[in-house]
């Protein structure tokens, strides 16, 4: 790697870890680049080689995320290995789950710590519409017992609020066993659950 290129990185990464705090402490509405850089360590002109302001860096930080979780889908062959639906969601919830604890901090901060209050919204946007294709790919249709907007609803939401709850924890499962656990909660519904004693 080119001494400058990881310059660059290690800069970024300084900013990003500023923002993370800065956002914890007193929101994203209310923080400027001062508080990033004062944080950071690094002086406002540094800042602005990298950033036209902080709604730019927290723009690209959401865009890298979104474009990485798109990229779950297709990378090293999901679509063509995966067989049936259960092998599509094994595959995708061991990297998901792999990809939203490498960026914990961040997503938690955005979800629970006043950063962004769209980008969860964002994501379950993603994530169905990825999904749905991928369904879509293996011929999968989902039944009409119920509109399609709930089963959606139910299955994403529901995938989501237990990977927040999961990245909340003080100390989480790693990420291939709560890879595991989110397979069960697909293949059993929650009245399933409940054992008589």
């Amino acid at each position: 790697m080119h001494q400058n290129d990881l310059r660059v990185r290690k800069t970024r990464a300084k900013i990003k870890r500023a923002l993370i705090e800065t956002i914890n402490e007193k929101g994203f509405g209310n923080l400027t680049v001062s508080d990033i850089t004062e944080k950071a360590g690094i002086n406002r002109g540094t800042f602005y080689i990298h950033y036209k302001g902080k709604q730019d860096l927290l723009e690209q930080l959401e865009e890298a995320i979104y474009s990485d979780i798109v990229q779950l889908f297709h990378d090293n062959g999901t679509i063509s290995s995966a067989t049936s639906y259960e092998d599509l969601n094994r595959q995708f919830f061991q990297k998901f789950s792999a990809y939203i604890y490498g960026d914990r901090d961040f997503i938690l901060a955005m979800v629970l710590g006043n950063g962004d209050p769209m980008f969860y919204h964002k994501i379950k946007q993603i994530l169905t519409r990825e999904l749905l294709k991928r369904m879509e790919y293996l011929g999968i249709k989902m039944s009409d017992e119920i509109p399609h907007e709930y089963i959606e609803e139910y299955a994403i939401g529901s995938m989501l609020n237990l990977s927040i709850y999961w990245l909340e924890k003080d100390n989480p499962e790693p990420p291939n066993e709560f890879a595991k656990i989110m397979m069960r909660t697909r293949t059993k519904a929650p009245l399933a659950f409940a054992v008589k004693e």
